[in-house]
């Protein structure tokens, strides 16, 4: 369990470029950017959005236009990188499941304030502006 606050982060999602370099990733087209913007208030919200988010993408992306997705989470303010996850195609089912272990956020480094943006503070809580 993190610090408590309230902070806002925004979610992207992104995509293996097509093509025969697997290793570039780019913004999806096919889906707005952001994806949304959610409030959170300690840093288990940030595995619970990338949870959610993921399954919402899952569904809306089409299994074989892309071999798996990243979702990242950067706060509103700052743009800070500070969560992520990876899903991929699975050979079996052809469905979009997440990596094992490719979930984190800054959090998991010791990283808890990051996430609650630059409003006010209350001593190492930082308060919604």
């Amino acid at each position: 369990m993190g610090k408590q606050g309230v902070g806002i982060v925004r979610v992207t999602v992104w995509v293996p470029e097509l093509g025969d370099n697997r290793l570039d990733w780019a913004p999806c087209a096919a889906l707005p950017s952001p994806l949304g913007e959610e409030r959170i208030t300690t840093c288990d919200d940030i595995a619970a959005i990338l949870r959610t988010q993921g399954a919402l993408v899952a569904r809306l992306l089409r299994p074989g236009r892309y071999d798996g997705f990243r979702l990242y989470a950067r706060t509103l303010t700052r743009a800070e990188l500070v969560g992520g996850a990876e899903w991929y195609v699975s050979p079996e089912t052809g469905a979009y499941l997440r990596c094992p272990g490719a979930e984190w956020s800054a959090c998991d480094y010791g990283q808890h304030d990051h996430h609650l943006g630059d409003g006010p503070t209350v001593g190492n809580i930082r308060l919604a502006a």
